[in-house]
Parts: C-alpha cells; sequence; structure tokens
C-alpha cells in the first residue's frame, strides 16, 4: 500500500536570531554587540555607521551624511532595499526608515517620529502608515524605536499595523519611563523566546528568537 506522509512533513521549520537595538549614535557599538550575542540578524536604528569598521556579513543603511540612521544587517545576503524617510520632519532632521530581504523575511528598522516638544500622535501614525505602504506581502519583521511616548501613541500605532495584519509581539522597557519605546510587530512569523539587555546605549536591545515555515 502507498506510504502515507504527514501534509506538513515536507516544509521545513527555519528559526532566526534577531537583536534590536537603539545605538545612540555610540562609536562601535553595533560590531560590540553582534560578536557578543551573534544574532543571525541586526536591526539597528541611531548606528554611528562611520565608526562601524569590523560589521562583517551584509549591511543595508539609510543614514545622514554624518553617518548616522537606520541599518539592517545580516549574515546572509541582503536584497529588496527601500528607503523610506519620515513624511514631517523633526525639527531640521527627518527619521530614517530600512526595509529590506534577508532569509526570506522581510525586515524593518523603524526609528519613529518623534515630535518633540509636542509629540504628535498623527505624525507618527502618518511616519508608521508611510512604511506600510511599500511593504510587500508575506513574512514581515518591524521593529526598533517608535518613540511611543504614552499610551495613547502605542494604541494609535497597534491599531494600524494590526489592520495590516501585524501583531504586538514583543516590547521591552527604556530606562526610567513608563512608556516603552521600543516594540516589535510581526507578521507571518512566530517569536519562540524574548529577552531585553542593557548595554552602553540609553536603549535596552532586544533578541527575538523566531521561526517561520
Amino acid at each position: 500500500s502507498p506510504v502515507q506522509h504527514a501534509a506538513n512533513e515536507s516544509s521545513e521549520v527555519r528559526r532566526v536570531r534577531v537583536l534590536v537595538q537603539n545605538l545612540q549614535k555610540i562609536p562601535a557599538l553595533a560590531t560590540e554587540l553582534m560578536e557578543e550575542y551573534k544574532p543571525d540578524v541586526m536591526l539597528a536604528q541611531e548606528i554611528n555607521f562611520h565608526s562601524e569598521t569590523n560589521l562583517g556579513g551584509f549591511s543595508v543603511i539609510n543614514i545622514s551624511s554624518m553617518g548616522y540612521g537606520t541599518a539592517i544587517i545580516s549574515n546572509e545576503q541582503i536584497t529588496d532595499v527601500k528607503k523610506i524617510f519620515a513624511p514631517h520632519p523633526d525639527f531640521f532632521f527627518v527619521k530614517k526608515t530600512i526595509i529590506a530581504r534577508t532569509k526570506n523575511i522581510q525586515f524593518v528598522s523603524f526609528h519613529g517620529y518623534n515630535g518633540q516638544p509636542f509629540k504628535n500622535v498623527d505624525k507618527l501614525v502618518d511616519h508608521v502608515q508611510a512604511v506600510l505602504s511599500v511593504l510587500c506581502p508575506g513574512p514581515t519583521v518591524f521593529a526598533g524605536d517608535f518613540n511611543t511616548w504614552s499610551q495613547g501613541h502605542l494604541d494609535a500605532v497597534k491599531g494600524v499595523m494590526e489592520e495590516n495584519g501585524f501583531r504586538h509581539a514583543y516590547t521591552w522597557p527604556y530606562p526610567g519611563r513608563d512608556s516603552p519605546l521600543d516594540h516589535a510587530f510581526l507578521r507571518g512569523v512566530t517569536l519562540e523566546n524574548s529577552t531585553h539587555y542593557e548595554n552602553a546605549s540609553d536603549h535596552f536591545g532586544a533578541i527575538l528568537d523566531l521561526s517561520y515555515d
């Protein structure tokens, strides 16, 4: 008689470790954290890219002329790179987002509209929507420093993310604040484990262990 196979027998579960960190422009901190935690992918905000001389692997960036901005670093090839700029400036600066594909997942390293001193919720949502508008379907990790200064900021961001199929998978504290600023939203991937750690930056970093088919 014919051999019966389980429906999912041929589909291999893949795993990836992702590190998410606002680096506070500290020189060479991305290299230090990559060497310490050895993630497969790093989503960096406020990277001081010109100081990172030994990252290894592959990296894509959206940075200013001074070398500050966002980056995606991977131990595998990176493709489908997109650079998005916040639709509203923070004084003379415009927050930068980098999007790319590696390990068959679309990654977004996001540094959200800040809006000091007024911290306008609608302008942050506009920034999130600008990024969502260029994403491709499929498995996606959308993470970073969202500058969610209040529960109202977070609720507004969660609402628009959930409308686009994302779930709020993990948030981690910012020292001295009740409202966290840093978050990870996932679509089409499973969070197996998560933790956060202290480092030289004013932001804690996060490690996400993910699985996907």
